[in-house]
């Protein structure tokens, strides 16, 4: 038979509104290191090699691939 599981109470609301909260306070770079190593450890060699490539810049005006040939 399974234990129920105990959940933790949520804190309270933030009085802040949404358009004067600075996430990238909230957020610091070890936070997102920690998340890239933990997806690297979770997925497969490719993506591990996609997290690694650098990313290419689109030069202006070049929104969408052409469409047809």
């Amino acid at each position: 038979m399974k234990k129920p599981v105990k959940g933790v109470p949520l804190g309270a609301a933030l009085a802040t509104p949404d358009d004067e909260l600075d996430l990238l306070a909230l957020i610091t770079p070890e936070d997102i290191e920690a998340a890239k190593a933990d997806g690297r450890a979770r997925m497969g060699r490719r993506g591990a090699a996609l997290l690694d490539t650098a990313r290419a810049e689109r030069p202006e005006g070049e929104d969408a691939l052409p469409l047809g040939r």
